[in-house]
């Protein structure tokens, strides 16, 4: 199916949003991914962003200068036509989840995909007694869904490795965290 570029959105040098429309007829669940290109690129595997109930349709991607399609895609335009998989996949769903206790996401990088779609479902947040969120990224530049992360009834710890952290936000990796119980106190299930 063929969807509209309506917003690109550049955090760094290396990572950037794409949002497109969406058909009234798509539908998928939290945590799936579709094959994307564009016109002359092959077609790659990426997560949605979005919500089930969005009214668009988004994807969180890295820059890869010569990629067979990150290289065009990371100059889309809004008005640019971006061909998208009618057919959803993937396991990260809720259906795939244990229900009704904790949930753990981790993620580094572009790996929070699947999680903020997840994150926009608000059926996560009545299967779920509590949602912690850990997302380690180089520099804080690269917490580019802080602020929605930070508005969500969640416990969320951002961590950077190369960057000053700043207010809200931990210095160091997942695994140092774990290694040293810091924060993770919180969070290790008995």
């Amino acid at each position: 199916m063929i969807v509209t570029v309506t917003q690109v959105e550049h955090y760094t040098d290396s990572l950037f949003r794409i949002r497109t429309t969406r058909p009234a007829s798509f539908r998928f669940t939290a945590g799936e991914f579709v094959m994307i290109n564009l016109e002359g690129t092959p077609k790659r595997a990426y997560s949605l962003t979005s919500g089930p109930y969005d009214e668009y349709l988004e994807f969180y991607s890295i820059k890869v200068p010569n990629g067979p399609l990150t290289g065009v895609l990371q100059h889309a335009q809004p008005g640019d036509e971006l061909e998208v998989s009618e057919r959803t996949t993937g396991t990260l769903t809720l259906a795939n989840l244990t229900l009704n206790g904790n949930l753990w996401l981790m993620a580094t990088g572009t790996g929070i995909a699947p999680y903020i779609s997840l994150l926009r479902d608000p059926e996560t947040y009545e299967r779920f007694h509590k949602i912690t969120v850990a997302w380690t990224v180089r520099t804080r530049d690269e917490l580019a869904f802080h602020d929605f992360l930070k508005s969500c009834p969640i416990v969320y710890y951002p961590t950077v490795t190369q960057d000053n952290p700043g207010v809200g936000v931990y210095a160091g990796r997942i695994t140092q965290h774990i290694d040293n119980h810091g924060f993770w106190a919180d969070i290790t299930p008995m």
